[in-house]
């Protein structure tokens, strides 16, 4: 069950947002009003795709270990946050193994240039070039298709792993799919050669992802 928010950074809505029951931990006391507004919001909309499973707890969720948010015993879920509008996902565990969710703004070619090969190798540069995408847009869909798989991943992995470790292997535009594998094994349940889809959206100015598993 997804849920969405669009909010503004501002004292305004921070208000609002704790207002409506959402409680900012200790440790973002003394943080940047902007981390302050990002952090209610995302779990604001974790809340509000939890209620839609049923589960009514008011209580805002913990921060984990990486900063992974705490799920309730039964559920699994996903956040993000950026450009002014918070995303969140949830599942139970019955139907699910992991999900990832992830939204970014689109990076003009510019911007792009110097950070592609951080982020991709010569043979995944050429599918999107293949498709006819502008290279700021392809970019922004890989970096969030691999932010997505790091997040549904990372409760198998329970590290941090680099964008060169996964790689893009295909691009199904009328599906809206980009399939990402394995480029070496991350723990004995993710090995190296797994492929995962990673389902996509453009919307003006972003790109949103999200891996299933």
């Amino acid at each position: 069950m997804p849920a969405g928010l669009r909010y503004t950074v501002d004292a305004a809505q921070l208000e609002r947002l704790q207002a409506s029951g959402i409680v900012l931990p200790d440790t973002l006391g003394r943080a940047v009003l902007k981390r302050q507004v990002e952090f209610a919001a995302g779990r604001f909309c974790a809340r509000e795709a939890l209620q839609k499973l049923g589960h009514d707890s008011q209580a805002t969720l913990a921060i984990g270990q990486h900063r992974a948010p705490l799920w309730p015993a039964g559920y699994l879920g996903s956040i993000s946050h950026g450009d002014g509008l918070a995303l969140a996902v949830a599942a139970s565990t019955r139907d699910w193994r992991g999900l990832g969710i992830d939204i970014e703004r689109i990076l003009t070619d510019e911007a792009a240039r110097p950070l592609h090969e951080h982020l991709m190798k010569a043979p995944e540069l050429a599918i999107g070039e293949a498709a006819g995408l502008a290279l700021g847009e392809w970019l922004s869909l890989v970096f969030s298709a691999k932010e997505s798989l790091f997040k549904a991943l990372y409760p198998f992995v329970g590290r941090y792993f680099d964008f060169l470790d996964a790689e893009v292997c295909e691009l199904q535009e009328r599906q809206s799919c980009i399939t990402l594998r394995l480029a070496l094994t991350l723990s004995p349940s993710c090995v190296k050669g797994s492929l995962y889809d990673v389902r996509y959206s453009y919307f003006p100015g972003n790109v949103a992802t999200l891996c299933l598993l």
